[in-house]
């Protein structure tokens, strides 16, 4: 496939390109990072230390990575305009959520950490460990993702081998995490998400003047009027990121770093605009290359590469700046990965062990990482299995945040947890008709583009089922311990932030007490 596109870099221009970025990266990651590597509270948190504009670029840094160049073109190619837009609006939608939930996470969660420390705080410790675990799996793939990508563009548009490259970007990104933490990360990646923006502003200025379709083509090619896979887009990749990105740790380390909560609400403002302009501009690229004939369907090159055909009827440079931009891309979402999935495993261990221990792990954790990313697997669709995790787990985690639902305990969400799963395999059954092919709509064997609405059914009937699973379980348990006389199990927050243990006694006259309990959500 890679040498059916043109437009490759030379190799010694490509490296220079390439480790030049990197380098650069690397200084800026350091830099930022001496401010933060000797303050724990910097190191760890960076709470309360960026402005509206600074937390903008990176909620949008956060929120893309190289993948963008092969994912939103390939809808383009099959769904149309429509596809297009219902990719970037899904692709922005979590910061939605993170604008509506966002302040209640602070507000309740007493050490201002992470969603993982308000699981443990209002669920105790058995569903903080199921949660980080999930955690941890689809940052593991969020990783793999990116170095798949960023093969796949080496692969494309140099002669070189990625196998270097790849490593290289994971040292690099090791080295200035581990030294400056979050508070890196954050600084590094607001330069990056301007260098990005800016870069793909003028890659996009570049195809429009080059690349002038006919109307007589457009009109041959069609992919203009709105298509009902596009419809189903909308709701299923709204769901599926918004609920699958509630589990990265990147976006709750930039919550919590807001400086208020007006702040922070601006700032996924700005960063949703920013993620829908650039998502939709990119994905522009899969119907441009249709129109411009670089890409057909049945020329033997899948659309997932249609982007990099339009590179190739353009200057080298053009190419070269697009090596330039998905490397950006890599470090920026690669860095991201690091700084969560320390975050994740530290507060896994409730911090009672070295940092730098913690921080040894997360290095090792990049050899398995680069090994599967070698054997390029078909990473959209485990992206979908991730997300539908995702989509059946994520509400009875959200129950907690409420007062009305304070009597929801870690076994009522973790019933609904597997509640979410049995209730697509349900649905699938009845909708397919067969209980093999039914329960095997877990796994999504037939990807994202079908033409019936099995996995419109699946993304939407996993929350609903999850919630649903939860609640009736709580009913039940709720009642069947009234009934017994038995006393019921909560795990709430105390004034200073302390859970009070699963069938424990409050001690009397703590604010935890009968007629003074104060809930995770009592500011509600």
């Amino acid at each position: 496939m890679a040498d059916e596109i043109k437009g490759k870099v030379s190799g010694p221009a490509a490296n220079a390109l390439i480790y030049t970025t990197l380098i650069m990266f690397l200084f800026l990651g350091l830099s930022a990072g001496w401010k933060s590597h000797r303050n724990r509270g910097l190191f760890l948190k960076a709470l309360r230390s960026q402005n509206v504009w600074a937390l903008g670029l990176n909620f949008m840094a956060v929120n893309i990575g190289a993948s963008i160049f092969f994912v939103l073109p390939e809808v383009g190619t099959i769904a149309g305009i429509t596809g297009v837009f219902a990719y970037a609006f899904g692709w922005a939608s979590p910061l939605f959520l993170i604008a509506l939930i966002g302040p209640l996470f602070r507000r309740h969660n007493s050490k201002q950490w992470s969603m993982s420390a308000f699981v443990r705080e209002r669920f105790g410790r058995p569903l903080h460990i199921i949660f980080v675990l999930i955690s941890v799996f689809y940052i593991g793939i969020y990783m793999v993702s990116e170095l798949t990508t960023i093969s796949g563009v080496y692969n494309l548009l140099t002669p070189l081998d990625s196998l270097a490259p790849m490593i290289i970007i994971c040292v690099i990104t090791t080295i200035y995490t581990a030294f400056g933490g979050v508070f890196a990360s954050l600084m590094t990646d607001a330069i990056q998400a301007v260098l990005i923006f800016v870069l793909i502003i003028v890659a996009v200025v570049v195809v429009s003047i080059s690349i002038r379709p006919s109307r007589e083509d457009i009109d041959r090619v069609g992919l203009v009027k709105p298509t009902k896979m596009g419809g189903e887009l909308f709701v299923i990749l709204t769901l599926a990121i918004t609920f699958a990105n509630m589990y990265h740790q990147g976006f709750w380390q930039r919550t919590f770093a807001s400086r208020n909560d007006r702040d922070l609400r601006w700032a996924t403002f700005i960063g949703f605009c920013l993620v829908f302009t650039i998502t939709s501009l990119i994905g522009m690229a899969g119907p441009l290359a249709a129109w411009a004939g670089t890409w057909s369907a049945d020329s033997g090159i899948p659309g997932s590469s249609s982007f990099f055909t339009l590179l190739g009827s353009m200057s080298g440079w053009v190419s070269g700046l697009t090596l330039v931009l998905t490397t950006s891309l890599s470090c920026c979402a690669f860095d991201t990965c690091q700084t969560a999935m320390f975050a994740l495993l530290y507060d896994l261990v409730e911090q009672r062990i070295s940092m730098w221990a913690v921080r040894a792990v997360v290095v090792l954790m990049n050899i398995p990482v680069i090994v599967i990313a070698l054997r390029a697997p078909d990473i959209l669709r485990v992206y979908l299995l991730a997300d539908l995790l995702a989509c059946a787990t994520l509400l009875p985690v959200l129950f907690g945040l409420f007062r009305r639902l304070d009597f929801v305990h870690w076994t009522d969400a973790l019933v609904g947890f597997f509640g979410g799963i049995i209730a697509v395999g349900c649905f699938g059954q009845a909708y397919l008709g067969s209980m093999h092919d039914g329960w095997r709509l877990m796994l999504l064997d037939d990807g994202l583009y079908v033409t019936d609405e099995r996995v419109l059914g699946a993304f939407c009937i996993a929350p609903v089922g999850s919630a649903v699973f939860c609640l009736a379980f709580a009913a039940l348990r709720v009642g069947a311990t009234r009934l017994l006389g038995r006393q019921q199990y909560w795990y709430v927050n105390k004034t200073q932030g302390e859970s009070t243990a699963a069938g424990s006694q409050p001690e009397e006259g703590s604010d935890s007490g009968k007629g003074g309990k104060t809930t995770t959500a009592d500011a509600i």
